[in-house]
């Protein structure tokens, strides 16, 4: 969506932060708190897999390199949840700002030899009934803000399957992601921006990066806007939750 067009809406719709809903200004997408708490720090991932615990050992990537902008945990699941549900899609701008940054900034990363930004695709079917793909708007957000063609007709989704984040074992996971197609293209030489909302356990990225590679690309980084973190951070999170509730008890 372009952003004089979210500008209009906002005059007519409340500009609200998607984890909080704290009013904001029309150029703001989520709140300076809600920030700090989303976030995922640059040093605390594999710029490899893009996992938290570092993943590389135990999987085939055929992606290259991984880019974060935030995890995926209690902190920042309203606000992913907002944009699939609620229609409050400030989250893939705000993560696609955040990934800009990195990729501009990052000492691990070329962008400006990327050929193409392209979303994990999503089933026509299910894209249609929720008006758009979280994906493709992280992508097409940050394909403008770094210059770069931007392509949503390379990859496709045969069915609408389950969202992958909600599936419980890595053999759901894998048959999943067989769901996943690309279009008869030439893509020799060429370096691919990839980009999706959640990182989970990186099968629908590599199973995307393999076609790609299938035809011919050279380079696949992997691009999301969240990764999820181990289930032991989110211990320790409820851990110190509970220590401070008894604390002001």
């Amino acid at each position: 969506m372009h952003r004089n067009i979210r500008k209009i809406l906002n005059f007519f719709y409340p500009n609200l932060c998607p984890r909080c809903s704290a009013f904001l200004l029309s150029e703001e997408t989520v709140c300076e708190s809600c920030a700090e708490q989303m976030l995922l720090s640059q040093n605390d991932y594999c710029h490899a897999c893009g996992k938290v615990n570092c993943m590389c050992q135990y999987q085939k990537r055929f992606y290259d390199k991984a880019v974060i902008a935030c995890h995926y945990d209690s902190d920042t699941a309203p606000a992913v949840l907002a944009m699939k549900k609620s229609r409050n899609t400030n989250f893939a701008y705000f993560s696609a700002r955040i990934l800009a940054e990195r990729l501009r900034h990052g000492t691990y990363y070329e962008f400006q030899k990327t050929d193409y930004v392209i979303p994990v695709p999503m089933h026509l079917s299910k894209q249609k009934q929720r008006g758009y793909n979280q994906a493709g708007l992280i992508a097409k957000e940050l394909a403008l803000l770094l210059n770069l063609p931007y392509r949503e007709d390379i990859l496709y989704k045969i069915n609408s399957g389950q969202e992958q984040h909600t599936l419980t074992s890595a053999a759901e996971r894998a048959k999943n992601v067989e769901s996943f197609g690309i279009h008869e293209i030439s893509l020799d030489g060429r370096r691919i921006l990839l980009c999706d909302d959640v990182l989970t356990t990186g099968s629908t990225m590599n199973r995307c990066a393999e076609l790609l590679k299938s035809k011919g690309a050279s380079f696949v980084t992997a691009a999301a806007a969240s990764s999820t973190s181990p289930k032991y951070k989110e211990q320790e999170k409820s851990e110190q939750k509970e220590s401070e509730e008894e604390q002001i008890s």
